[in-house]
């Protein structure tokens, strides 16, 4: 599997009373995805998150409320992806990849599903560093 980042594709189902949108793990994502953990971000609009990259872990951001904009740096190269519910995507993020995560509206929320447990030393917190071991 490519280490690079990639939107996948989900589907809804919009009634009169609401909107279900279901995700199956072996369907929605890649077969070799298990989640370990997950957890729900609510952004600040003059603040950024993430700011880092994983050495093991690999994640599935899935908007839940607003447009949330991740700025991608992957081998030398820097990509925006901005992800929005109505546009039906989840950003796929595998390990090596360094993400920035923007929030237009202190409203704004998102889900991150991983793959890896929490753990603090498989972080790339250092730009420099994670520049150094990319361009490898």
């Amino acid at each position: 599997m490519s280490n690079k980042f990639r939107l996948l594709n989900y589907s809804t189902y919009p009634e009169k009373s609401g909107t279900l949108i279901p995700f199956y793990i072996n369907k929605s994502f890649p077969k070799i995805f298990k989640i370990k953990r997950f957890f729900i971000i609510f952004g600040k609009k003059k603040f950024s998150r993430a700011d880092h990259a994983h050495k093991k872990t690999t994640q599935i951001i899935i908007p839940l409320r607003g447009k949330i904009k991740i700025i991608i740096f992957y081998k030398g190269k820097r990509e925006t992806v901005e992800l929005d519910p109505l546009k039906k995507k989840v950003l796929y993020v595998p390990p090596y990849n360094w993400i920035q995560i923007k929030f237009k509206n202190n409203e704004d929320s998102l889900l991150t599903l991983c793959d890896y447990k929490y753990d603090k030393k498989e972080y790339i917190s250092d730009f420099d560093i994670f520049k150094n071991i990319s361009s490898q």
